[in-house]
């Protein structure tokens, strides 16, 4: 039996949560959106005064919120021909109020891991790219909650739940699920600067574990959410 065959036996062996043309179609999507943004970096760099605006961020906000949300929808369509809910992607379950206070706790250890490696002494600072997507002022800042509480949600489903359970399919292993999803969600960030790719890739491996170990995506999305509310309207002012 060729190799070819060997493969195609295993992955017919193992439970994809949607179809393998989905997750390259995925893929795809967030290959292309970080390699447009990687050519909006380099122009900043290239011409900083031509990518400064006088006007809102927030339809650009907006904007962000809906690609995020239109990412769970085409997910949901997805593993939905597999007969997987949302919910089964999320995993846990809160039933009494000391499950929630574990979560929170859970996430407040992973968070504090966060802001010790956001130390720019420790893996580097931030781009002007980076820095000119930030909100100014209290409206923006306002407008930033919701994109910050999406994207908790939504890319947390999508690369440690929705990602990282197909990788698992595929490789048989967690640990190489844990990396691949994460290498993938440092690429897509590619717009905020290489520098920036390696350590959200080590964001990206430590959710991920904690979402192996949690058996669910609860923690990992309340500190997601939570350090971009604060790191961006706590720590640069409204």
């Amino acid at each position: 039996m060729s190799a070819n065959a060997n493969f195609t036996s295993r992955l017919s062996r193992r439970p994809l949560i949607a179809p393998a043309w989905h997750t390259i179609v995925f893929i795809a999507i967030f290959v292309g959106l970080s390699v447009g943004g990687g050519f909006f970096q380099h122009a900043v760099r290239q011409h900083p005064q031509a990518t400064v605006s006088s006007g809102s961020a927030v339809p650009g906000y907006v904007s962000v919120v809906v690609f995020e949300w239109l990412l769970v929808l085409y997910i949901r369509m997805g593993v939905h021909k597999r007969g997987v809910r949302l919910r089964d992607i999320v995993g846990g379950r809160w039933a009494t109020p000391k499950e929630v206070m574990r979560d929170i706790a859970l996430g407040a250890g992973l968070w504090a891991v966060w802001i010790g490696l956001m130390n720019p002494h420790i893996l580097g600072g931030g781009t002007n790219a980076a820095q000119a997507l930030l909100p100014q002022g209290l409206v923006e800042s306002l407008a930033w909650i919701p994109v910050a509480l999406s994207a908790g949600f939504c890319e947390e489903l999508a690369f440690r739940g929705y990602l990282q359970k197909q990788f698992q399919a595929i490789t048989g292993s967690a640990g190489w699920a844990v990396l691949t999803q994460a290498i993938v969600f440092g690429i897509g960030h590619l717009y905020e600067g290489m520098g920036q790719v390696g350590r959200i890739t080590l964001f990206g491996v430590l959710f991920g574990l904690l979402a192996v170990w949690r058996k669910s995506l609860r923690p990992g999305m309340i500190t997601h959410a939570w350090s971009d509310i604060f790191g961006v309207i706590i720590f640069r002012g409204a």
